[in-house]
Parts: C-alpha cells; sequence; structure tokens
C-alpha cells in the first residue's frame, strides 16, 4: 500500500506546538495577543521578580540589562522583555540601542499581525500591552534621534491601534510633527489638544513666530502663561524654577512639565533668538502682567481654600479670566514703535538694540 505522506501523529503534535506559541488572534476588528500560560508563565514569574529587584535597588542595571538578555535568549518571544530593556536603554540616554531593543520586541509580534489588519490593539486587554510598549519604546527612541518622520509614523500607529491612547503619545505627536515640517497638521493637533496640555500653547506660539505671526503667537504664549508659567521661566533663562504656593489643578501645571519640554523640544526654540526675546518681552510686559496676576490670584485662593462653594466661585472667576484671553489685547500691544533714531521696531528686539527684521 502506499503512503500518503500523512502523519496523524505529527500533525496532532505540530497543531500542539503552535498552540503553545505567541499568536495574535483577530475577532471583528479587535486584535489580541495569546501568551498561552504553559509556555510563558514560568517566565514571567522570573521576569516579575527580575523588576522587583531592580525597581527596589537590589540589583544595578548592568545585571539587570544582563539577565533580561537571558531571559531573551531563552524566550525570544516575550516581548515585554524588549520592552524593558528598550526603557532602561532611554534612562540611560542610548537611543540606538533603546530603539534596536524595541524593534526587535516589534518585530516578534508584527510577523503575527496579518498585512491586512488595520483594527484595534488596545491597551485594555493587558496581553496587547507589552507590544503597545515595545512601539512606545521605539517612537521615543526616534524622538531622542530626533527622526521626526520615523516618530509621527509610529505615534499614528500607536493612536490607530488603541484611540484611547492610554500612553500619552497625542501630546507628543504635535510637537513631532512640527519638527518633520508639516505645520499646517501640526497647528491642528495643538488646537485640539492645548486646552488639556500646556507645552502645545507654547508649541502653537512658536508655530507662529516661525510665520512672522506676531499677534496670535502672543495669544498662544498667554494661554501658556496661565497654563503652566514655569515654561515662560525657563525660556526666559530660569531653567530651574521653583514650584509657586499656588493650585495647580494638574501635573501639566507644574515644574516637571516644563522641565520635560525644554529638554525634549527646547532645541527648535533656542535656534531663533528673537522668538526667545518675544516671550521675556511680553511675560514681563505689563498688561501681560496685570492679566496673570488676576489668574495667579485665583491659583493662589484655590491653594488655601477649602470650601467647597468658595471653590466654586474662584474656579467660575478663573474660568472668565480665561476666556477673556483672545487677541484683542495682543493686537493691542504688538505694535511697531519709533527707536531713538526714529526708526519703527518691534519692542522686544528695541530691549536689545537689535534693529527691526
Amino acid at each position: 500500500m502506499l503512503s500518503t505522506g500523512f502523519d496523524k501523529k505529527n500533525q496532532h503534535t505540530g497543531e500542539k506546538k503552535m498552540e503553545n506559541r505567541l499568536r495574535f488572534e483577530v475577532q471583528d476588528d479587535f486584535g489580541c495577543f495569546v501568551y498561552p500560560d504553559e509556555r510563558f508563565a514560568p517566565l514571567l514569574d522570573e521576569f516579575d521578580d527580575l523588576l522587583d529587584a531592580h525597581q527596589s535597588g537590589e540589583m544595578n542595571d548592568k545585571r539587570y540589562i544582563a539577565e533580561l538578555n537571558r531571559l531573551i535568549g531563552l524566550e525570544p518571544d516575550f516581548i515585554d522583555l524588549h520592552s524593558h530593556l528598550s526603557f532602561t536603554f532611554l534612562e540611560q540616554d542610548k537611543p540606538k540601542k533603546a530603539l534596536d531593543a524595541a524593534l526587535r520586541g516589534l518585530a516578534a509580534g508584527n510577523r503575527l499581525i496579518p498585512e491586512s489588519f488595520s483594527g484595534a490593539i488596545e491597551w485594555g486587554y493587558v496581553e496587547n500591552r507589552p507590544y503597545l510598549r515595545a512601539l512606545q519604546g521605539a517612537m521615543l527612541a526616534y524622538v531622542r534621534l530626533r527622526r521626526h518622520k520615523d516618530a509621527v509614523t509610529l505615534i499614528d500607529k500607536m493612536l490607530a491601534h488603541n484611540p484611547n491612547d492610554n500612553q500619552g503619545s497625542r501630546y507628543l505627536l504635535g510637537s513631532e510633527v512640527l519638527r518633520a515640517g508639516d505645520k499646517e497638521r501640526a497647528v491642528n493637533i495643538f488646537d485640539e489638544y492645548a486646552d488639556d496640555y500646556p507645552p502645545y500653547c507654547y508649541e502653537l506660539a512658536l508655530l507662529h513666530i516661525l510665520n512672522q505671526d506676531w499677534v496670535k503667537a502672543a495669544t498662544a504664549l498667554r494661554h501658556g502663561f496661565s497654563a503652566n508659567s514655569y515654561i515662560a521661566e525657563m525660556l526666559c533663562g530660569n531653567f530651574n524654577p521653583i514650584p509657586l504656593a499656588i493650585w495647580h489643578g494638574t501635573n501639566f501645571a507644574e515644574p516637571e512639565t516644563a522641565t520635560d519640554y525644554i529638554e525634549m523640544y527646547g532645541e527648535l526654540w533656542f535656534r531663533y533668538p528673537e522668538a526667545l526675546v518675544f516671550v521675556r518681552w511680553l511675560f514681563n510686559h505689563s498688561s501681560i502682567m496685570n492679566e496673570r496676576a488676576s489668574l495667579m490670584k485665583c491659583s493662589e485662593d484655590l491653594f488655601s481654600e477649602r470650601d467647597f462653594d468658595a471653590r466654586g466661585k474662584i474656579i467660575d472667576r478663573q474660568r472668565q479670566l480665561l476666556n477673556g484671553i483672545d487677541h484683542r489685547l495682543s493686537t493691542e500691544i504688538v505694535k511697531k514703535v519709533k527707536n531713538r533714531q526714529g526708526q519703527e521696531i518691534w519692542p522686544w528686539m528695541h530691549s536689545f538694540g537689535w534693529s527691526s527684521v
């Protein structure tokens, strides 16, 4: 009897091996990675112990990296090993190594995702998080390496897969799009998110400055001053602003956000001295100082007031002041003046003895 070449035992063994590997399953328009317990549970326990030891300080970075690489050698498809390795290199300011680590993790996941798949890979499914973390690691490495177009591509991919954006990548997208050269798209992003993320007020102002639209730049900066004045302080030369005794309302209004923003994106500001001069002039203009003082009074009162109804009245007053920030005052103060020689110059240039531009 001729053999058919079909071995049921081998087929069953092959199917079992496939079931025991990392998989990507699609249902409707949602995708989810599956890490079979039989294969990954023992490594997961060891990985958790490794994380605890490193986070507690019992294990230094060198040994931690070595242990991560050892586990990767045992199971290259354990994507979270790659993503944590990537973030460790980012913390060490080694973006090229971080990128390599993240891309290896992404490769393990990408080979399982069908080319035709364009649906969601949501953060809410815990087993999707390693892949999304690897995407974030690669994206942050591109940001550090000033590979802005590559960063934009990955952020767009992250937002397409996980629209809820649990990782906050939308707060980097506008800055990366601007530095990639797409001003029109950058404006739309800044307009959409500036109310939630103060650095975008400053980014929008910088974009208007690059376009020599000083009135719009002034209005955007005024919104920025009200949302996070520490960024303005840093752009004016105070690189270590001390927290004020005010109610910040959100961590985005605190000095740490200012420091992170300047460290990540300040380079474009410092490339244009006139932009910095303009910020300093506006920040210290008497009309703007009055505006800032009125808003500061609200934040000071909220810092100490505990009565619910009283706080509500202060917040209403604060909201009224914020709604009053528009182009009217900006148009009034952003005007050329005559210097001693009778030449018309922008007032912020006069302070430094520069000629009109």
